[in-house]
């Protein structure tokens, strides 16, 4: 052998020895180690690591350098290391150093990703599944981080509807310990639900059952505009919850809902979802009874009456968690904030009954501790004060900072208000109350159109919280080709302090009619008083002077008669109670009020007449966050002392506050030549629904149903009424409340048209 291939062959065995030495030391320690066993550590040495620290390595470590060493702890460091995902291969090393020991631990790292690559993604962007992997390039490839990786994307794509997606990933040949990481996916079809399938379900349909479920079938009318037949796992979960909270409402308390089978037809579009339902037997309510140790028998009995579930009736787990809500608040609004309300059942087999015992724990009574109020930096501590319903001092009371909450948000000053309640030291509780300033002031200018008053100019300059002490200052004004209003007003909500409001408008109005024009201007004086929480009167003065002219020559000896100026001086009283839960957009409560008018007489001035009018409106809450809205409106209004009722204080039915689909006041009486002239008397009935098209910008749409007509002198009010359908959208707008509704008289006449279509910017109810 040459002396070249002779150096050669010793340089290739002292290698080979050299890795077959390293290779066996750990076992060679672990043979070894029971004569270094309670050796002190003198030191612990870190070889082949080049990106995690020696830190990182010693601090998870239970071994540490002073301590004397153990053979199952080192075991478990090597455990722990390993379990960091770090790290291919870790080797322990002991030499015996003095009267200690010298742990050599020798690590060899997983490679580095150099570069994250994307394939087969055609439909999802590739920056919005970066954000689901949560390996990062030059960072160590971390088996469990690439597992999540992967289960991430999968469930991102899943959510997009593409529930048949496959991906997989594979790396490139280690370079310098650093590789490329490619995640390869098959995104498929995109998956829509085809078919949800119920079995067991003996007493309920399927058709029922399916529309109580937050999943959605494919729709194609839908479907593109919502989520509809997109499968959501999340959604799914619930759903197995919906069903067997419907089911224990219905008094099925042993009902079994399976996790839904999720199959995927041969093309891996399709997916079908099958749900196995064990329905069980009707269970009824026994008996029902409250024990409060510190409470009269006749107390616990009344309790008793007012709870839903009662004996005999059908067992309702919603029944049940109501009447813990009633027993909760009767108790919190008594002073003890953190009653506890234990519902102990028993179940009867043989009969099928559930009998219930409230057990209740008052724990202490509190009265409300400190109000502290953060945020307002403008609105003044006591135009948020004067809507609580309770003061420092006062006993407790849930119902009362639930009413302030909602009396705070209905300022409309704040965009976020929030309470919070903290316990002090003094067994009071102390009222946090946070708010955001709201932008109440505004200006603002914009455009309009309606059949009516065509092109709609509309300039509004607001300041609901005028100088931070509630006062509402409202200059406006409307211009169209028909019609020019200004209005200026003041409102005090508490005037000199006292729970009271008071207020002053002035106001001017051109209209141009078809027959003739007119001009309005007058001014209004108002107070009002609430009697209750929810009732309050109001009452008022107004004085208008009416100038009626440029009258059509081919108007009607009515219209003619009306020529000339007036001026009324009229009191009216108006009686309401409002139980609506938002002012604006309410979903729930009701609205009811009456309204007496007398206008002359005694107040002197040329118009002698008095009007009636009652309005009720009617939420009821809908799923989806939306509302149904059922609203009425009765009036009559006469003249008195020899006169006739004002053509422009009669009622003309017919516009977008009335019954949409008909210009202003077409659904009421008209003179011979068509000319609208109004009614004294007047019904008007209306079904909406309200509900929600873009939550975060307050916009609203509508579909409608409107009934109603004026009546003259010589016609009694009956429900022969005309009728209206249609749709729209309501949105909060920086203007103010805006409405677009369009409707369609459902019987037009030969002078009518088919639809109308309107446009105003104000209150919605």
């Amino acid at each position: 052998m040459s002396p070249k291939k002779t150096t050669i062959f010793l340089r290739l065995s002292w290698w080979i020895l050299l890795i077959v030495i390293i290779s066996s030391a750990p076992q060679l320690a672990r043979a070894a180690d029971s004569e270094f066993a309670d050796l002190t550590v003198n030191a612990i040495v870190v070889l082949g690591n080049q990106k995690v620290t020696k830190d990182t390595i010693t601090d998870k470590m239970q071994t540490k350098i002073g301590s004397p060493l153990s053979p199952d702890t080192l075991d478990q460091d090597l455990k722990d290391l390993y379990s960091l995902g770090f790290f291919d291969n870790l080797m322990v090393n002991l030499k015996r150093v003095g009267s200690g020991v010298e742990i050599a631990l020798i690590v060899t790292e997983k490679p580095t990703i150099n570069a994250i690559v994307i394939k087969g993604n055609n439909e999802i962007k590739r920056k919005e599944l970066l954000k689901e992997i949560t390996l990062h390039t030059f960072s160590i490839l971390n088996d469990d981080k690439l597992a999540e990786s992967l289960a991430k994307m999968k469930a991102f794509y899943r959510e997009k509807g593409f529930y048949s997606a496959r991906i997989t990933s594979q790396t490139s040949k280690p370079v310098k310990n650093q590789v490329q990481l490619t995640f390869l996916v098959d995104e498929g079809p995109k998956c829509y639900v085809k078919e949800i399938r119920f079995h067991g379900n003996e007493n309920y349909s399927s058709w029922s059952l399916r529309r109580k479920l937050q999943t959605k079938t494919y729709s194609f009318f839908l479907t593109w505009i919502t989520d509809a037949g997109i499968l959501n796992q999340e959604q799914l979960a619930n759903d197995v919850k919906i069903l067997k909270s419907f089911y224990l409402s219905e008094g099925y308390v042993q009902v079994k809902v399976s996790e839904p089978e999720i199959t995927l037809d041969e093309n891996r579009k399709w997916i079908y979802l099958d749900f196995n339902i064990d329905e069980g037997e009707i269970f009824t309510m026994g008996t029902v009874a409250v024990v409060d140790p510190e409470s009269e028998a006749e107390t616990t009995d009344n309790l008793v009456k007012v709870l839903k579930g009662q004996p005999g009736e059908t067992f309702s787990n919603l029944k049940l968690q109501s009447d813990i809500e009633t027993l909760s608040n009767f108790f919190a609004d008594r002073g003890y904030a953190y009653v506890d309300i234990d519902p102990q059942t028993r179940i009867n087999e043989e009969k099928r009954q559930i009998s219930v015992t409230y057990h209740v724990n008052r724990g202490t009574k509190f009265l409300f501790g400190r109000i502290n109020i953060e945020g307002n930096t403008k609105t003044r501590d006591k135009v948020i004060r004067r809507e609580l319903r309770f003061a420092e001092g006062d006993l407790y009371s849930a119902s009362a900072l639930k009413r302030s909450r909602e009396r705070i948000n209905n300022t409309q000053f704040f965009s976020e208000a929030d309470i919070q309640t903290v316990q002090n030291d003094d067994d009071g509780i102390d009222v946090n109350i946070k708010v955001v300033e709201g932008s109440t002031g505004s200006f603002s200018v914009g455009l309009g159109y309606s059949t009516v008053d065509s092109i709609i100019g509309v300039a509004n300059i607001s300041q609901p919280n005028w100088l931070g002490k509630g006062l509402d200052a409202t200059f406006n004004v409307e211009l169209s080709g028909a019609r020019q209003f200004y209005n200026v007003g003041l409102t005090d909500p508490y005037f000199l302090d006292m729970n009271m409001s008071a207020g002053i408008n002035f106001y001017d109005e051109d209209y141009e009619y078809d027959a003739y024009d007119t001009i309005q201007q007058g001014f209004r004086i108002h107070f009002g008083k609430p009697i209750d929480e929810y009732t309050s009167w109001s009452t008022g003065y107004r004085w208008e002077k009416v100038k009626i002219y440029n009258i059509s020559h081919s108007a009607s000896d009515y219209i003619q008669d009306e020529a000339g100026t007036t001026e009324t001086s009229q009191v009216y009283f108006t009686l309401s109670r409002d139980k609506r839960n938002n002012y604006l957009f309410p979903t729930e409560g009701y609205k009811v009020k009456g309204t007496v008018v007398l206008a002359g007489g005694p107040l002197g001035f040329d118009n002698d007449f008095y009007k009636v009018i009652l309005e009720g409106h009617k939420f009821y809450p809908f799923k989806w966050e939306s509302a149904f809205h059922l609203w009425g409106r009765v009036s009559y209004a006469d003249g008195y002392g020899g006169q006739d009722l004002p053509l422009y204080e009669r009622f003309y039915v017919g516009g977008l506050k009335t019954v949409r689909g008909f210009d202003f006041g077409e659904a009421g009486p008209e003179d011979e030549n068509g000319d609208v002239i109004g009614g004294t008397k007047e019904l008007i009935m209306s079904a909406e629904w309200i509900f929600p098209l873009i939550k975060n910008m307050g916009l609203r749409g509508v579909v409608f149903y409107d009934a109603g007509r004026a009546f003259d002198d010589n016609e009694n009010l009956s429900f022969d009424l005309r009728q209206s359908v249609g749709f729209g959208i309501r949105w909060k707008s920086p203007m103010g409340p805006l409405r677009v509704e369009w409707g369609f008289n459902l019987s037009p006449e030969d002078d009518e048209k088919a639809s109308v279509w309107d446009f105003s910017i104000g209150t919605f109810f």
